[in-house]
């Protein structure tokens, strides 16, 4: 099992697969059903994926702040080599960015999908449940209670029907402890990367579909005003329900030069 040592004793397990132009896949905590897309880049890119500090094959254990969250992906890629694009996902946006505005070396280009940039004061500029401080806080709550009905939360209407929101549920229990989800989480809430966003510039691709009520179009439109020299593109689902269409756009931003 391939594990990267940190020097504050923790240990991260990475994979990766396939040749060519790289391509970091930086996910939120919910790892699961990401074979496909690996599998499906894989045939023309290399691939690194790689667990974060206290999920699933690393060791179960923080700091899980955005600082550390950060040192820990320049690192691996010093050690593994840069990448053409990085995926963000979720909290792993966040992540992906600042790794791309500090070490561009280390990663050219970005694609994101499933998060919100950061949040205003007024709770309306920024529509759907991820926008709302007292969504947020109520989240929190439930998944310090009722840590299964809290990942079942923070799912809906992003992974399909509630037999599917279940059963990821219960696969999420056995892969993120309840302290790291909580910990990343109230990273991600205190995070805020527009300006980071726009600094990327051209660099910056935004993913969006439609039926996710934590990130509706509504937020992605009002992004567009922000992120005006980004790419945006309109996609029917997201990387775990439809990974042919998150690779097809990785594929094409990663594409080698021709001519």
């Amino acid at each position: 099992m391939p594990l990267f040592a940190r020097p504050d004793g923790i240990e991260l397990f990475w994979e990766e697969a396939g040749e060519g132009p790289g391509v970091l896949l930086c996910n939120t905590f919910n790892l699961q059903h990401l074979d496909a897309l690996i599998d499906r880049l894989a045939e023309t890119r290399r691939v690194v994926h790689y667990h974060p500090r206290g999920l699933a094959r690393s060791t179960h254990a923080g700091p899980y702040d955005l600082g550390t969250g950060v040192a820990d992906v320049e690192a691996l890629l010093e050690a593994t080599g840069p990448v053409d694009v990085a995926l963000g996902v979720g909290d792993g946006t966040h992540r992906a960015m600042r790794v791309a505005e500090g070490r561009p070396d280390l990663v050219d280009h970005v694609v994101f999908t499933g998060t919100a940039l950061g949040r205003e004061s007024d709770e309306e500029s920024v529509p759907g449940f991820s926008g709302s401080t007292q969504v947020l806080f109520a989240l929190m709550g439930l998944l310090r209670r009722d840590y299964r009905s809290g990942l079942r939360q923070m799912m809906a209407g992003s992974v399909g029907d509630d037999d599917q929101e279940r059963d990821r549920a219960e696969e999420m229990t056995e892969l993120v402890p309840q302290d790291a989800a909580i910990g990343y989480l109230e990273a991600w809430i205190a995070a805020d990367s527009f300006e980071v966003a726009r600094g990327l510039g051209d660099r910056l691709t935004v993913l969006a579909y439609p039926g996710n009520v934590w990130f509706p179009l509504e937020m992605y439109e009002g992004l567009r005003e922000h992120l005006t020299a980004a790419c945006f593109e309109l996609v029917e689902d997201g990387p775990m329900s439809r990974p042919d269409l998150t690779a097809d756009v990785l594929l094409r931003v990663s594409a080698p030069a021709t001519g």
